[in-house]
């Protein structure tokens, strides 16, 4: 089993609050590209079993375009939603990365490299790679 590794974004990216109080919904943004997780999984109605056939499918289906599942096991896509341009990662626990931008240019290019030589790295250290969370300290 993994440990969690919460990412060290790129210098320049910081942290946009979402509405949950866990940081589920958080971004990061540099002003120009964005990281984002999703959780296509939750609305997912098969067992995940891994990256297989049907859950490819099915990421493809949320995203609007095609996914590709690399030699070691994790699924990509790049495409274009509405006016952004999006890479997307899912690792091989099903989590969902995404990085997208207005522009398609060198940065984007380049951030898409590192979220996925990120995923890449965190992995062979043991460790999940993970955006990091907030959390609502009960009192």
């Amino acid at each position: 089993m993994a440990t969690l590794g919460q990412a060290s974004f790129p210098k320049g990216f910081k942290l946009i609050k979402g509405d949950n109080l866990s940081g589920e919904d958080d971004r990061y943004s540099n002003g120009k590209d964005v990281f984002q997780m999703h959780f296509y999984f939750r609305s997912y109605d098969g067992d995940y079993k891994g990256n297989d056939e049907k859950y490819k499918q099915h990421i493809t289906e949320s995203i609007g375009y095609p996914v590709y599942k690399t030699t070691d096991g994790l699924l990509w896509g790049t495409g274009k939603t509405g006016e952004y341009y999006s890479y997307l990662v899912v690792d091989w626990s099903g989590e969902v990365f995404e990085l997208f931008s207005k522009d398609n240019d060198a940065d984007f290019s380049y951030y898409s490299k590192w979220l996925i030589s990120s995923i890449r790295e965190y992995h062979k250290k043991g460790k999940m790679f993970m955006f990091p969370r907030r959390f609502r300290l009960i009192s």
